[in-house]
């Protein structure tokens, strides 16, 4: 089981906040930037390097997650001493951001990182608490599955790759 660490901005309606309805239901853990463990894997979406099955060693710290609004993303902090990763890409199936690819909510970033890290259990418990979580994991399925068999950022980032040319070629 991972460590999931929320550092929650308060930027969101309470009531649709995601974090917070993880860190309710004891499937994460509030905390400050100084809190953080060195060594952990934080989720930004300005990492060089995406994540993938090869990060589980620093996954043992903790995984995360820091909650705020995408139009105030320039706030986001970028503690020293972690080890920054990107998710690949993937698409929203929460009612906010439905259907738009990279504009995932906390929990969607949580429940990802959690497949892709062959965590397949804390992502099914995850996913169960959110009315979309099952929904997340249909839409992504395959990418999810195929990101979770990568052996490295470089793997995952070439699968990204294959998937964004199969939707460009794609006629509409």
């Amino acid at each position: 089981m991972i460590r999931v660490l929320v550092h929650d901005k308060g930027q969101c309606d309470p009531k649709k906040c995601t974090a917070k309805r993880m860190i309710k239901f004891g499937l994460a853990k509030s905390v400050t930037v100084p809190g953080i463990p060195k060594g952990s894997i934080i989720l930004s979406p300005f990492a060089e390097q995406a994540l993938s099955p090869a990060d589980r060693a620093y996954a043992g710290k903790a995984l995360v997650v820091m909650d705020l609004t995408w139009s105030n993303i320039e706030e986001f902090p970028r503690p020293k001493g972690m080890n920054e990763r990107a998710l690949p890409y993937l698409i929203a199936s929460n009612p906010v951001n439905w259907g738009r690819p990279m504009e995932l909510n906390s929990a969607e970033a949580v429940l990802a990182s959690l497949l892709i890290l062959g965590e397949n259990e804390q992502a099914k418990e995850l996913a169960g608490r959110f009315n979309w979580g099952t929904e997340f994991i249909r839409i992504n399925g395959e990418m999810l599955s195929d990101y979770s068999s990568a052996a490295d950022s470089t793997e995952v980032i070439r699968i990204q790759n294959e998937y964004l040319e199969a939707i460009r070629k794609t006629p509409e």
